[in-house]
């Protein structure tokens, strides 16, 4: 990690985390890469995978995905909260 924060404080660069949400495809290629054993390389978009396309096509028209959090809440047989 020292030797990464060095190499970016040489080129001058920021760094910043982004949620998988925010990124999907990006997340997606990452997935299928690291799940392949050969390499793969698509020239075109007819040559994703239609999971790979639809991820294309919401990130080009800028299509916002919302992460969402939901909270589990437990009711006992009385109907209160437990």
């Amino acid at each position: 990690m020292d030797d990464i924060h060095a190499i970016v404080e040489q080129i001058n660069v920021q760094v910043q985390h982004i949620f998988r949400e925010a990124n999907q495809l990006a997340d997606y290629v990452a997935n299928t890469a690291i799940n392949k054993e050969a390499k793969q390389v698509f020239f075109n978009f007819n040559q994703l995978p239609s999971r790979g396309r639809k991820l294309l096509n919401i990130d080009k028209h800028k299509i916002p995905l919302v992460r969402i959090k939901t909270r589990r809440i437990n009711i006992d047989n009385n109907g209160q909260h437990a």
